[in-house]
């Protein structure tokens, strides 16, 4: 469980902070008030994502150059990211108290 940046009751479960995106806040279920993440984290936090699905892909094309070889090889990359990026999302990206709302 996560603490509300406003109240400091835990009432943020791990799968709503791993929904939760920069342009995205949800509302504390004790105080009412919305929470988000700071982009800047949030971004840097996806890069092993985008890094390794795109890595993926390019080695599906120059090794094998059929498609399904490029989608297995997207897939696999950006698993293997998912991998990276979900426990670093957890230990890095605080929740905050957004810009707006």
């Amino acid at each position: 469980m996560y603490s509300c940046p406003w109240c400091e009751q835990k009432t943020f479960s791990f799968y709503q902070k791993q929904t939760l995106g920069p342009s995205r806040s949800i509302k504390c279920a004790h105080c009412s008030r919305h929470v988000s993440v700071p982009w800047n984290r949030a971004h840097i936090a996806a890069i092993p994502v985008i890094v390794l699905g795109t890595l993926g892909l390019v080695l599906g094309k120059a090794l094998f150059a059929t498609a399904s070889a490029i989608l297995l090889g997207g897939w696999i990359g950006i698993t293997l990211g998912m991998l990276i990026t979900a426990p670093l999302y957890h230990l890095w990206v605080p929740l905050v108290k957004p810009d707006r709302h």
